[in-house]
Formats: structure tokens, C-alpha cells, sequence
């Protein structure tokens, strides 16, 4: 049993077959069961229908549809629990939160868990230092409790503790005669007084009716003042810091929302790191709050969160070459890939478990794996096994077809108690018919991309129960090829429709003319684009050998 920490995605190739939407589910369930807890399939396009027929008849879900790996904020976040404060939360406790976390900002949430603002030490000195100019009245917004949390302080008296109101900070310091001019011209009824329990001071705070006395130095309240402190509604504290001390502390005591600012625009966890990293670079944090669904905050994004390797691994089954990955797979850490095609993979920075071997169909490799690892083949599991065999080796009736692939079919047909020709019989009776698919899914539905001999083309393949729905759809499919072909520049475009019943295939090629005369197939009657294929039904083994030998005689690459 082997622990691997990091999310990981088990994905099959662009525009995916039945073996390879199989081959991730089943590796993935393997890697399971091998004590990677964190482990889920996934797939790079749409299913097709005989895919979709497979995956019901054993109660299987679709893996999840992965658009594109472009590395995506999500992807390169600290993993985790998000670090927020509350829009009330008291600045001191906000600001020990982030030192203790070394967090250069932390986003400020209502008490809906919604992003509220950012707060960042920048945003904190700017407004502290406003908030503190001497040449103005130190008024600051805090509640009698956030005043008490903040100073540690011994509450007494306490009315209308939790609400916020914009307070006058008077330090009586000064002689009585003196502090009661100063209360004279203020607002008392918002005024906090901080004093050092002199009785005169006090006389006169209870006369005004300050909003709240502290006194400072931990010294205690006389009951006769208690008791006229209660009859006028004021809140008395006892800090146990000096004047000094807690003149300082009691600025600290605004609740963030105050302080934060609510113009930085939070991004979203699927943006694009290209996307997001000029906002991020100018932001005075370098950085940015992270939101998910309903504006609820998921991270933090900085500068350096951005450079990093994503957080996600990758392993790749039933193809290893980039063209015909996921878009953005090369921005990804590959750790295994798991195939049974040509070689034509990319270098790694790290070695990898490697996994190609001669057979019909990427699910054969995958059973022979249950069966080393002495693994539990549930019968979904072998369902779905067997099923992608069937379909990739044509009922085992393909040139690529092994005794391998034979020997587990049988071994797979045993454990469900099913016949192989039965269970092909109902697959293939699902075959795509041609006139329920429109042109664009009919040529994207197994199309792979190939780079040989210095150009690049495509040669897609569906299979189907006959061919007799192909001739009204020639003309259509034909100018579809052309325009897919010129459009990205390819050097021919080539459909294969595969007739499961007759065993013969049906090429249509748009491209370049002079390759097209060099097809040595028997061109059907009419048509110069469109070749009959009697015996042929591999794509890898059969057709692609004989398309790159012509190509190879008329561009002359070895």
C-alpha cells in the first residue's frame, strides 16, 4: 500500500474512446485500492454513445469532463482551509492572526461567509496613520466589546456592548478643570474616557455621561462610583496596561471592516494564472483573495503561489504523446503513463512508471495490473474492462487483437458469468448510427492528431452497424474535412467510418491533392476523396502504416 498526498487525475486522450474513458476509470479504482485517497478520473471530451451504453448498463458515472489542464488558480493555491476574519473581528486579533501565520493579507467575510474586503498590512498603515494624525480628533468606530477582547480588560459595566459606534478616544491626563473644558466641546454620549482612577476625573465622566470609562493600570472602581456609573447607562472597564499602554491598544480595537478596503476585486479559483498574474503583481499585497461559488472565499493567491508547480499530478493512459493530450498537459507533472500505442511521449523532469505494452487495448494492460497487484476486480469494474476490450480489439477480431487481450476477455466473461460474442453483440448494436450525430461530433468523436514526416494531420474513426447512412452525408462530410483541414493547417484530414457488420471501412481524405492520388485504396464510385477499405478496421495497425508509407514516397522523410 503506497500513500500518494497530492490530487491526481487519471485521464485518457482528446476526443476519447471507450478504452480510454475505461482505462481511466478502472487505473484510478486500482490506485484506490492501492491507499491513494486522493485519486479521481477524468475525461477530455464528450462521451460517444456507445461509451455512454457501456457505462449504464454497469451503473457506472461519467468521469468528470476536463476541458483543458491550463493551469488555473485552484491549481497552484496553498491546499487547506482558508485563513479569513470576520468584518467584526478586532484589528489587534486580525493583525496577530496574520503575523502568527506570516499572511501579508487576509480577506474580511460577513457573517455570511461572502468576501467582504481585503485587509492588508499596506491598507492597515494607511488607515491607522489617518486614523491617528495628531492635527485631527482621534475618533475611532469600535464596540465595548471589541474594546475589552482587544485590552484583555475586566468588564464591570457593560450596555450595548456589541455595537459600533464612531468614538471620541479623550486621554485624561490633564488637570479636572482642563479635561472638563475638553468635554464641553465634545459629543460626551460617544466619548470613551481613559483614566487613572482619580476621583475628580470620574466625577466629572459620570456628570457627562461618557459612553464608557476605562480605567487603566488594573486599578479598581469605588461601589459609590459603580453604582452612579449604572444609574447613568455608562460601561466601565479595567485594563490591566498602563495609559500609555492602553491608549495605544485601544486604536487596535476597530473592527476590520473599518480599516480593510472593499475595491480590491477578489479572483475566482477557475481563472487563468495568465489571467490573474499582471492583477496580482500590481496589487500592494502581491496578492489576492480567492473566491469559489457564491463569492464564499476559498485562499489567498500570491506572486510566488503562481510560479509554483500546479497541485495537481497527472496520469495519462491510452496515449503518450502531447498532440493528442488535454490542452496544457505539458504545464502538468506526469508521474505514470499507462498505453499500448507507438511511442512518441515527451520528456519529463522526473522518471516516471511507464507502462506500454503489445496489445489491443489499454484496458488489457490495466487487467493484467489488477491481477499482478492482486487487486479486487468488482464486477463494474471487470464489466467496463471487458466491454473496452471488445470495442478496441473489434470483438477481438482486429489485427491488433492479441492472445493476451483473448485470455483476459475470457478471464473477464468468467468472472460475470457473461459470453464475449453476447456482450459484443449488444455493444456494437449501439454503434453510432450516422444520420442521430451531427457532422461536427461525427469527425471530433475519435479524432487523433499526428506529427510525421514534418506535417500534421488528423484521421478520425467511427464505428457503426452499416455504412448504408453514409452516401446522403458524403458531400457535407467532405466539405467539413476541408474546412477543419485548412483551418488549422494540416496537411490532409482523413474520416474512417468502420462498418462492424461487413468488417470493412469507408475513408473519407480532404487535403493535399497530391497525396490523396498516392492512396492505394479503390476509390468509391463518383467520388475521388472517398476510398473503400475491404479488411481494413485498425486505424493504428491497418491504415495509419499504410498512409505513412505514402506520405514518406512523396515528401521523401525517413
Amino acid at each position: 500500500m503506497s500513500e500518494h498526498a497530492r490530487k491526481t487525475l487519471v485521464i485518457g486522450h482528446r476526443n476519447p474512446d471507450t478504452d480510454s474513458i475505461v482505462s481511466a476509470i478502472a487505473y484510478a479504482e486500482l490506485k484506490r485500492q492501492q491507499g491513494w485517497s486522493r485519486v479521481l478520473p477524468a475525461r477530455a471530451g464528450r462521451l460517444t454513445p456507445q461509451t455512454e451504453y457501456i457505462l449504464k448498463r454497469f451503473g457506472v458515472e461519467a468521469p468528470e469532463f476536463i476541458p483543458d489542464l491550463l493551469p488555473k488558480v485552484e491549481h497552484c493555491m496553498q491546499e487547506g482551509s482558508p485563513i479569513t476574519v470576520s468584518a467584526d473581528t478586532a484589528l489587534w486579533d486580525a493583525l496577530e492572526l496574520m503575523d502568527k501565520n506570516r499572511l501579508p493579507a487576509v480577506p474580511v467575510v460577513g457573517r455570511d461567509g461572502r468576501y467582504r474586503a481585503f485587509l492588508t498590512h499596506n491598507t492597515f498603515t494607511e488607515n491607522i496613520v489617518h486614523k491617528t494624525d495628531p492635527h485631527r480628533k482621534a475618533i475611532i468606530p469600535t464596540s465595548i466589546a471589541l474594546l475589552s477582547r482587544t485590552l484583555r480588560a475586566q468588564p464591570l459595566l457593560t450596555f450595548d456592548a456589541d455595537a459600533v459606534v464612531k468614538s471620541r478616544i479623550l486621554v485624561a491626563g490633564s488637570t479636572a478643570a482642563a479635561f472638563e473644558q475638553v468635554l464641553k466641546t465634545e459629543l460626551p454620549t460617544n466619548a470613551i474616557a481613559l483614566v487613572e482612577n482619580r476621583d475628580s476625573i470620574l466625577e466629572l465622566c459620570i456628570n457627562h455621561k461618557v459612553r464608557a470609562i476605562v480605567l487603566t493600570s488594573g486599578l479598581p472602581l469605588s461601589k459609590a462610583f459603580f453604582n452612579r456609573a449604572r444609574e447613568a447607562n455608562i460601561s466601565v472597564l479595567i485594563s490591566p496596561y498602563d495609559i500609555a499602554s492602553t491608549v495605544f491598544l485601544t486604536l487596535y480595537s476597530m473592527p476590520v471592516g473599518a480599516l480593510s478596503t472593499d475595491d480590491t476585486k477578489p479572483v475566482r479559483a477557475d481563472d487563468l494564472v495568465r489571467d490573474v498574474l499582471p492583477a496580482v503583481q500590481s496589487s500592494p499585497a502581491r496578492a489576492l483573495p480567492v473566491v469559489g461559488e457564491g463569492d464564499r472565499v476559498v485562499g489567498v493567491i500570491n506572486e510566488r503561489d503562481l510560479y509554483r508547480q500546479p497541485n495537481v499530478d497527472v496520469i495519462m493512459v491510452d496515449h503518450n504523446e502531447l498532440s493528442l493530450a488535454v490542452e496544457g498537459l505539458d504545464q502538468f507533472r506526469v508521474i505514470e503513463i499507462i498505453d499500448h500505442h507507438k511511442l512518441g511521449n515527451f520528456p519529463t523532469h522526473d522518471p516516471i512508471d511507464f507502462i506500454n505494452r503489445t496489445v489491443g487495448s489499454t484496458a488489457t494492460v490495466v487487467a493484467c495490473l489488477y491481477q499482478e497487484r492482486k487487486a479486487t476486480l468488482t464486477p463494474a469494474v471487470a464489466g467496463l474492462l471487458l466491454s473496452a476490450i471488445i470495442t478496441d480489439t473489434l470483438a477481438l477480431r482486429s489485427p491488433t487483437a492479441t492472445d493476451v487481450d483473448r485470455d483476459m476477455a475470457e478471464y473477464l466473461a468468467g468472472l460475470l458469468n457473461l459470453e464475449v460474442d453476447d456482450l459484443a453483440h449488444d455493444i456494437f448494436s449501439h454503434a453510432s448510427r450516422l444520420t442521430d450525430l451531427d457532422t461536427d461530433r461525427i469527425l471530433g468523436m475519435d479524432s487523433k492528431e499526428y506529427n510525421e514526416c514534418g506535417v500534421a494531420f488528423t484521421v478520425a474513426q467511427i464505428e457503426t452497424g452499416t455504412t448504408d447512412e453514409l452516401t446522403p452525408r458524403l458531400h457535407g462530410l467532405l466539405g467539413a474535412l476541408d474546412a477543419k483541414c485548412q483551418a488549422r493547417g494540416h496537411f490532409f484530414a482523413a474520416l474512417m467510418v468502420t462498418d462492424l457488420t461487413a468488417l470493412n471501412s469507408t475513408l473519407l481524405v480532404a487535403g493535399d491533392p497530391r497525396f490523396i492520388a498516392k492512396i492505394p485504396f479503390p476509390r468509391v464510385e463518383g467520388d475521388a476523396n472517398v476510398f473503400l477499405c475491404k479488411g481494413i478496421m485498425s486505424r493504428k495497425k491497418q491504415l495509419l502504416p499504410l498512409l505513412l508509407e505514402q506520405l514518406n514516397a512523396l515528401l521523401g522523410h525517413q
